[in-house]
C-alpha cells in the first residue's frame, strides 16, 4: 500500500504548484518541539506537585514529560535500526522501499517521529482525560493526513509511529 498511495498523492500535489511548492519546504521542528513540550510539562508539574487535589493533573503532567523525550529518543533509534528511506527521497529516486537494518539513512522514515511522539503525548491525555479521547483521535487522525500529504512518510511509517507512541507511554504510565 505504501507505494500506491505515495505516487497518488504526488500526483495529485504535483499538479497543484502552489500547494507543492509549500509542503516541500516545511522544516522539521520536531526536535525544538519536544525540547519545548518537555521543558513545559516539567516545570508545569514542579509547580503543580506540591499542590494537594491535583493528583490527576500532576500525573498527566509527570507522564506526558517522560513519554515525550522517550518516544523522541525511540524514535531516533528506530530509524537508525530499520534504515529505510524516506518518502520524498523515495520519489525522488525510485529505488526500493526496504529495510536497510542498521545502516543509518539520513532522514529515515520508519517509524514516523512526528506520529510516534505526538501520539505518545495523546495517549496520556486519552489516559488521564477520558472526554478529550475523540479530541485525540481526530488529532492523530489529522497529524496522519498530514504527514501523508506532505510526502513526509509512507502510510505503515505513520501507523507504526502511531503503535510505538501508544506502547511507550502505556509502559511509563
Amino acid at each position: 500500500v505504501d507505494a500506491p498511495v505515495a505516487q497518488a498523492i504526488w500526483e495529485i500535489t504535483s499538479s497543484l504548484p502552489k500547494v507543492h511548492g509549500r509542503i516541500q519546504n516545511i522544516p522539521n521542528t520536531l526536535p525544538v518541539l519536544v525540547a519545548i513540550g518537555t521543558a513545559t510539562l516539567w516545570l508545569a508539574y514542579a509547580t503543580l506537585s506540591g499542590r494537594k487535589g491535583m493528583e490527576p493533573h500532576t500525573g498527566f503532567l509527570k507522564v506526558a514529560a517522560v513519554a515525550i523525550p522517550a518516544a523522541y529518543l525511540a524514535k531516533v533509534f528506530l530509524q537508525d535500526a530499520f534504515g529505510r528511506t524516506n518518502t520524498r527521497f523515495w520519489l525522488k529516486t525510485g529505488g526500493p522501499i526496504e529495510f536497510r537494518w542498521f545502516h543509518p539513512i539520513q532522514n529515515g522514515g520508519f517509524p514516523s517521529g512526528h506520529s510516534l511522539v505526538f501520539t505518545a503525548f495523546l495517549a496520556a491525555v486519552w489516559i488521564y482525560y477520558p472526554r478529550s479521547r475523540p479530541l485525540a483521535v481526530v488529532a492523530v487522525a489529522a497529524l496522519g493526513s498530514a504527514l501523508l500529504l506532505t510526502s513526509y512518510h509512507f502510510v505503515s511509517d505513520i501507523i507504526s509511529g502511531i503503535m510505538c507512541g501508544i506502547y511507550i507511554t502505556a509502559a511509563i504510565h
